[in-house]
């Protein structure tokens, strides 16, 4: 039973039953007539301009990934970014967000460089996406409208400051005291067998070069603003689709909207289908008063053009690369830990 659970073909299955079943879900309360005329009637031109953004905001996540891996190596835009859509291309396809390994084990692959660095710089931009759209969360509840009072209550504005604290002084503290983090994860490897302790040290060790860039006040104040921008872009493209239905809401609704879908994507289907589709349809209906047929035709575009622009760019990328012989399995399972892997020429 337990090899059963842990088999990529079960987690594949039930992934995609969790998918389909939280989607039915999500279109079973409203009739597909009525959504499909509120899909209808949105606007082209807000359309048009949220799935620009949508194409942008990858290129500026590799943009950020290029300056994140600074002290590791240097990482031309082009190789960074044709990742980065890989990745998330194979996260619209994949269960349990695959993507996340298959973009670094392709750069690691292609550039030569230590896969559990580039692992680790993929955590700290997921440390630095949740801190961003946590802040623009804290400044909706400090800052918004009536129509979003239901949420702003001290104490949820205390825990989105607690846990915004937490990851920031956990990283700090990984870069700056970085042998008594060390001689902490030497303690838990000691329920190691004793064979694979040094293994485990070096792949920790390469691990945390990932956030190197926090020891340069310049860099870390570069990466920092550069994610604060981004997640800014991405509220703004949730925005444009939210007036493409007519939603006359503050641009701070959007900030709320896209927290709920960023916890959406926590649950572990395919591209987040059925998890972002309901959590942006709460939060529409039930913090902004939304109708439940336009908050349903939100979800759905909201959800297509996050992710459909770029799962084209993906794949069109992986199919031209000399990579694609390797195959989306083999890279997804990343090289060696510890290993630098071979340049491909």
């Amino acid at each position: 039973m337990k090899r059963l659970l842990h088999s990529r073909r079960f987690q594949a299955i039930a992934s995609g039953v969790l998918a389909i079943g939280l989607f039915a879900f999500f279109l079973s309360r409203v009739p597909l007539s009525e959504i499909g005329a509120r899909i209808a009637a949105a606007s082209p031109g807000w359309l048009a301009a949220s799935i620009a953004i949508s194409v942008a905001t990858f290129a500026l996540r590799a943009l950020r990934w290029v300056w994140i891996l600074r002290p590791i190596g240097a990482v031309p835009f082009f190789p960074a970014f044709r990742a980065t859509a890989v990745g998330f291309a194979a996260n619209a396809v994949l269960p349990a967000r695959a993507g996340e390994v298959l973009r670094p084990a392709m750069l690691a692959r292609e550039r030569g460089l230590p896969f559990a660095a580039l692992l680790a710089s993929i955590v700290f931009e997921r440390i630095l996406d949740a801190l961003s759209q946590l802040c623009f969360l804290g400044f909706a509840l400090t800052f918004g409208p009536a129509s979003g009072a239901a949420l702003s209550t001290g104490r949820l504005r205390w825990a989105v400051a607690g846990v915004a604290a937490v990851a920031v002084a956990t990283a700090l503290f990984a870069v700056f005291w970085r042998a008594a983090t060390e001689r902490f994860l030497d303690r838990l490897f000691a329920v190691l067998p004793e064979r694979l302790r040094p293994a485990a040290r070096r792949v920790a060790s390469t691990f945390l070069d990932g956030f190197a860039s926090l020891r340069t006040p310049g860099l870390a104040g570069l990466v920092g603003g550069a994610s604060i921008f981004l997640w800014f872009v991405i509220n703004v493209q949730i925005y444009c689709v939210m007036r493409a239905f007519g939603l006359d809401l503050p641009l701070s609704a959007a900030y709320v909207v896209t927290s709920a879908a960023v916890l959406g994507l926590v649950v572990p289907t395919p591209g987040g289908v059925g998890g972002y589709h309901a959590a942006v349809q709460f939060a529409l209906t039930n913090l902004f008063g939304v109708p439940l047929a336009v908050a349903t035709g939100v979800a759905l575009i909201a959800h297509a053009v996050s992710f459909a622009p770029i799962s084209l760019i993906g794949f069109t990328l992986f199919a031209a690369s000399p990579l694609r012989r390797s195959g989306l399995q083999t890279l997804a399972s990343g090289p060696e830990p510890g290993r630098v892997p071979p340049e491909v020429g």
